[in-house]
């Protein structure tokens, strides 16, 4: 009874804002009884409530001592490392009780799903195929997200296409599989193939709007009276669908109207695209994004470079490893052409967009670039071998790699600092074009700076800022590959491309569109085609809508 009291009491000096004194009261109750259950769970509370995640983390454990098997503390430990992008600490907790509850397909699903999330592969298909044999509600969900690894994590889209056929054929009502179908045969360039498909995950389910949309991508309209403009207008004047259910069809119609030459017809369904897509992102601060990169470069100065120079010089080096060659910049900047046209040569293996260092920093490391010394130290050896293990699955054949990520441009220090030899190609476009580029495009909760013209336009100069600091740095490393100049001097600048690589000319790299290879970005038709000059000074088509808000 006296515990008890005593618990009240701190909750009441919590109450009164006296954090000091509850956890005191708190400690001491512990050191006493360490398994005491209300004191541990008035911590987390209070814990939560401040967001102090280090000590909810603290106290959610010590629940789980007491009660391993407690559905609420799992939860709360769950929810915890979700906050935080932690996501094979999620995985640990359903590994853990998969141990003991092996046959139950919810627990192994959770196991997998995080496992992906984790970047953990092969961990995760493992878990998934349990499933499979296991049986469970919903199994045409695994299928689906089997295919997904192998297709935009494994670049194995053969292993795709057969999951998801097979899949098709035992779940016939399922659109979602018709759908992911036909988005690895669009990856693959088989554009009779990916129509039918997204037709027939359309027909299958009318409702999917996204079908619909996505056809509009597959080919050049030339005609508005055409009848998936027709389609699609009569989805977007629907008092019925939410405008949730639009987002995809409003940016459909602005490319549909651009391809007829309707400019201001098509910016304006550009814009409401972007209002819509608006409402459900997080809000881009454009203070916050220079205060991020301002941190970058104090970060990564060459002071820090120096010293590990230094000490790899003390040391001596071991390195057997070739780094790959990191393509980068602005997205819709030329990265993929860049990469589709590197992909012609035949000492040249393609690792395509690897998302390993976003995904690294982004889950394991909140507070980039913050106490990167601390972090670099102790993981240093453990992330270069995870990375070139990610990565070396993608050398084929050649004596080069390539690993193209545009935003790989923020994680430029972690790279360099891993891989001091690794050369580094900046994709480069007229800011203008690069930027509508992007508004045209929906690119998700990471690029929340897409969905305003002057926050994309923003984002484009603390690029240039942040690259001019790499550039300074590491000049001999740097190479700058500008679309424009490609257009109009093909060959040279091809030529200079493969110099800065130490790589011969091959004519091949010239007929980078009859290379027969997995694109997963929204450039996969672009590169299916030669070189061309109408997305170069493609701003001026919309010069009226640019002056109107103000942006020339």
């Amino acid at each position: 009874m006296k515990i008890e009291l005593t618990v009240n009491e701190a909750v009441r000096l919590l109450n009164a804002n006296k954090a000091l004194e509850a956890h005191s009261i708190l400690e001491q109750i512990l050191r006493g009884e360490p398994n005491n259950v209300q004191a541990h769970q008035v911590f987390v509370k209070f814990a939560f409530k401040a967001k102090d995640f280090q000590l909810a983390e603290k106290h959610l454990k010590a629940l789980r001592k007491i009660n391993p098997y407690s559905e609420l503390y799992i939860n709360h430990l769950v929810e915890l490392y979700g906050h935080q992008n932690r996501w094979f600490d999620v995985a640990s907790i359903y590994i853990n009780l998969a141990q003991y509850q092996s046959g139950n397909p919810t627990i192994l699903f959770n196991c997998a799903y995080y496992m992906k999330l984790a970047g953990k592969f092969d961990e995760a298909l493992e878990y998934y195929n349990k499933v499979l044999k296991i049986g469970i509600n919903n199994q045409y969900e695994v299928c689906l997200n089997i295919a997904t690894i192998y297709s935009e994590h494994l670049s194995k889209p053969d292993k795709a296409i057969n999951i998801l056929t097979n899949a098709i054929s035992l779940y016939p009502e399922q659109d979602s599989l018709l759908y992911n179908l036909a988005n690895v045969y669009e990856q693959l360039g088989n554009k009779e193939k990916a129509i039918s498909t997204f037709q027939a995950a359309f027909d299958k389910n009318p409702s999917n709007y996204d079908a619909l949309a996505r056809q509009a991508d597959m080919y050049t309209i030339k005609n508005k009276d055409n009848n998936l403009i027709t389609k699609m207008k009569d989805v977007f004047h629907s008092v019925e669908i939410s405008s949730s259910k639009k987002v995809n069809i409003c940016y459909a119609l602005g490319k549909t109207h651009d391809d007829c030459g309707e400019y201001s017809l098509a910016f304006d369904f550009y814009q409401k695209a972007n209002n819509l897509d608006q409402q459900t992102l997080p809000q881009y601060s454009q203070k916050n994004h220079e205060v991020y990169v301002n941190k970058i470069i104090n970060t990564f100065n060459k002071s820090w470079f120096e010293t590990l120079k230094q000490s790899v010089n003390k040391a001596g080096s071991n390195a057997v490893y070739q780094a790959p060659i990191f393509i980068c910049g602005m997205f819709r900047s030329g990265s993929t052409l860049c990469e589709q046209i590197l992909a012609g040569h035949s000492q040249i293996s393609i690792g395509g967009e690897q998302e390993f260092f976003h995904r690294s920093i982004v889950n394991n490391w909140t507070e980039y670039p913050s106490n990167v010394n601390e972090y670099l130290t102790s993981n240093k050896v453990q992330l270069l071998n995870e990375y070139l293990k990610e990565i070396n699955q993608f050398r084929t054949n050649g004596s080069q790699l390539t690993d193209k990520r545009p935003d790989n441009f923020l994680y430029l220090g972690v790279i360099k600092t891993l891989m001091p030899q690794a050369k580094i190609i900046w994709t480069q476009r007229t800011m203008l074009d690069n930027c509508l580029s992007i508004f045209f495009m929906r690119l998700g909760a990471s690029m929340s700076y897409a969905t305003k013209l002057e926050n994309t336009i923003h984002f484009y100069q603390q690029q240039e800022r942040l690259m001019n600091h790499w550039k300074i740095l590491f000049p001999n490393d740097i190479y700058e590959f500008n679309y424009d100049e490609l257009i109009e001097q093909p060959e040279s600048n091809i030529k200079k491309l493969l110099a800065f690589i130490d790589l011969p000319w091959e004519k091949s790299c010239l007929e980078f569109h009859k290379v027969e290879n997995q694109v997963k970005t929204a450039s996969v038709w672009q590169v299916r085609q030669p070189l061309y000059k109408k997305s170069s000074g493609r701003w001026e088509n919309y010069q009226q809508s640019l002056k109107s808000l103000a942006l020339i």
